[in-house]
């Protein structure tokens, strides 16, 4: 077996932060953060437990 090496196929470096965003938007990382708006105590633990998913366009800045 040879292992092929090449320059162009090599894995991109990704900041932390946005890595985690990243893994979290493919449901492969828990989310982190639940928007300001959301203050019931219930709906922040579901969530966060990921039973209710906020579209990122309503997330809005954090």
């Amino acid at each position: 077996m040879v292992d092929v090496l090449s320059p162009l196929l090599s894995a991109p470096e990704i900041p932390p932060a946005a890595g985690h965003q990243l893994l979290a938007g493919l449901d492969l990382a828990p989310r982190t953060v639940v928007p300001a708006w959301v203050t019931d105590p219930d709906m922040v633990a579901s969530i966060l437990a990921g039973f209710i998913d906020i579209p990122d366009d309503l997330r809005g800045t954090q």
